[in-house]
């Protein structure tokens, strides 16, 4: 009978693994997400949904083009920081319009968009990167994520691979989070023997991480070793502390 409520316990867990979205804690943003610069606005505001109001049209053209093209890119990033969407994307269109080369530009456009939700122009973003930067760790990691959330995994397992092939060694944590991410593409695909493996290779990294426990006892149910799952399913329970996203 125990082994009937491991294998219930295993099949509900299942739906969890399947969603993608930006709050998703089994997605950590390896790198940085946006990077706060030192110029402090001293007129800025914040409302009382904590993000910044929203300048009209006319004001935030007029702010734009009395920017420079530096000034514009720490504005967008300080506008993602503020939740104003909107106006950060505006500040990219902006430096595109003399400067389509500009560093770091469509990696920091591709995670807004992510963070949008809109994939479709996240992965453009995150494959223009590539192309000006193709050691980029996170541009490969963060396409290989927007892959995920169109349910490509084909395309998003080379994507976790490479960015597993740049990374640097003793980043052991980004590492862990990668091998889990790439273990979830393998299960999406069917391949349960590779996302185990996977798995395990996070736990060697984050041996206490409750989630790369749980998925690894999912994986084991769909192979019908139950004492194994039950044992992953233990330590899940166990910990008391979710996954935590990289900063």
């Amino acid at each position: 009978m125990k082994y009937y409520v491991v294998i219930l316990l295993g099949l509900l867990l299942v739906t969890p693994i399947l969603g993608c979205s930006k709050d998703d804690t089994s997605y950590p943003k390896t790198g940085i997400v946006y990077k706060s610069g030192d110029n402090d606005d001293k007129n800025h505001t914040v409302g009382a949904n904590g993000r910044s109001p929203l300048l009209t049209p006319q004001q935030l053209d007029d702010k734009l083009r009395s920017m420079s093209n530096d000034d514009l890119f720490q504005f967008a990033l300080d506008c993602g920081n503020r939740g104003n969407c909107s106006e950060a994307l505006a500040a990219y269109d902006k430096i595109l319009e003399t400067d389509k080369n500009y560093p770091d530009l469509y990696y920091y456009q591709g995670l807004l968009y992510r963070d949008m939700g809109m994939m479709d122009e996240a992965i453009c973003a995150f494959q223009t990167a590539i192309t000006q930067n193709p050691d980029s760790v996170e541009a490969h990691y963060n396409l290989g994520y927007a892959y995920r959330c169109k349910g490509l995994h084909n395309e998003a397992i080379p994507e976790y691979r490479k960015s597993l092939e740049l990374i640097p060694e003793n980043k052991t944590k980004q590492k862990a989070y990668i091998h889990f991410n790439l273990g979830f593409s393998y299960f999406s695909n069917g391949m349960i023997d590779d996302a185990i493996g996977q798995f395990k290779k996070a736990l060697a990294y984050k041996p206490k991480d409750k989630e790369i426990h749980q998925k690894l006892g999912i994986a084991y149910t769909a192979k019908g070793w139950t004492d194994k799952a039950k044992d992953e399913f233990t330590l899940y329970h166990e910990q008391d502390k979710p996954i935590k996203k990289i900063p």
